[in-house]
């Protein structure tokens, strides 16, 4: 059993199941599994750049089946002789699933890279293009989708329910963010109360679920008062398909227009160390909310981890819905950092059978 395992298995109740996240259209009353095999969840990788074709550093788009990102990385580290840190990738995804994504690392431009001769448990490389930088985490412009949904209870039912959905979703964090069982909350929870967690990897978890938690409790609070779709004094807007924020000062009729037509779109914090660019009305509901996780607050802000703005919507992109005899295949895309269960929950009440394999594996 791995450390974060453990620690859900004997430290505090999961904060998860304490604090449930609120929906949107109220908890869908249509069932469904989801990952029964890993073919029934699909995940590609949209970069946000062109490869130019040249240059000392060489991408490799790679689909990966049953397989973790970093266990790809490990292996390009062994069949290059290269260390596992020069392997980069641009976001890490799911091991029960079919992903392709990409890989990279730098190589001299003139030796032979001898990739047609790798074999690689579960993967099988796609493509291989050079580049003139390093492929940095996070550069996606988006991933695309292919979920299978199987047992579906009401078929009639989910077709009207997408169609809500297409008008956007609460943009949780996803329950893998917070690790099996909420391990990673566990772990969070020892370090912001003093424990040092040497290894940064878990720390990096410790850190990352932490924060994503009061994102959650954020949208969540906002639902249950109503104020999810309403500006409120203070609040921070997104502009639609940017990362610009602006504070709003005085509520017009024109600003909720913006809002109803998705032109701009609600965030919620980041919570870490930077300017709060969140004020009266806003600024006051969400030290509210977050009152009873100030230790954490405090915890983030004390090791200088970056405050940020994030959108409270998610707008699936092309979603479609294939009904077939015996399942309904789903396709969208959604923009980088965000996450496909975040609509699903919202559509389905789904078992996920990936979910409960790895509980069986730790």
């Amino acid at each position: 059993m791995s450390e974060i395992s453990e620690l859900s298995a004997h430290a505090m109740p999961n904060r998860l199941l304490q604090f449930p996240l609120a929906y949107l259209y109220d908890k869908p009353a249509v069932s469904a599994c989801i990952r029964a095999e890993a073919s029934d969840f699909v995940v590609v990788e949209e970069l946000n750049f062109e490869p130019s074709g040249a240059g000392e550093h060489v991408l490799l788009q790679i689909e990966k089946t049953g397989q973790n990102t970093q266990f790809i990385a490990r292996e390009l580290a062994r069949l290059t002789g290269l260390r596992v840190r020069d392997i980069s990738y641009a976001g890490l995804k799911d091991r029960h699933a079919v992903t392709q994504q990409w890989f990279c690392f730098k190589w001299p431009i003139k030796q032979e890279l001898p990739w047609q001769e790798w074999l690689i448990e579960g993967a099988k490389i796609l493509q291989v293009v050079r580049h003139y930088r390093k492929l940095r985490l996070g550069a996606l412009k988006r991933n695309h989708f292919t979920i299978r949904l199987r047992q579906v209870s009401d078929i009639n039912a989910l077709l009207v329910r997408l169609e809500q959905v297409k008008a956007g979703v609460p943009n949780y964090y996803g329950e893998q963010r917070f690790g099996i069982n909420g391990g990673n909350l566990q772990l969070a929870e020892r370090l912001f109360s003093g424990e040092s967690i040497a290894d940064r990897y878990l720390r990096g978890l410790a850190l990352s679920a932490s924060r994503s938690f009061l994102f959650n409790q954020v949208i969540s609070a906002r639902l249950v008062q109503r104020c999810y779709q309403r500006l409120l004094p203070g609040d921070v807007v997104q502009l639609h398909g940017s990362g610009s924020i602006f504070p709003i000062t005085v509520v017009d009729d024109l600003l909720m227009q913006r809002l109803h037509n998705a032109d701009i779109h609600l965030t919620a914090p980041l919570v870490g160390d930077g300017k709060v660019l969140v004020a009266t009305e806003a600024a006051q509901f969400e030290q509210e909310t977050l009152a009873p996780w100030q230790h954490w607050v405090a915890g983030l802000i004390n090791l200088r981890v970056q405050a940020g703005r994030r959108s409270m919507r998610l707008i699936p992109e092309q979603l479609t819905a294939e009904v077939n005899a015996e399942h309904v295949l789903l396709r969208f895309a959604l923009p980088a950092g965000c996450f496909a269960t975040s609509v699903l929950r919202e559509l389905v009440c789904y078992q996920d059978s990936a979910r409960a394999l790895a509980q069986m594996e730790c």
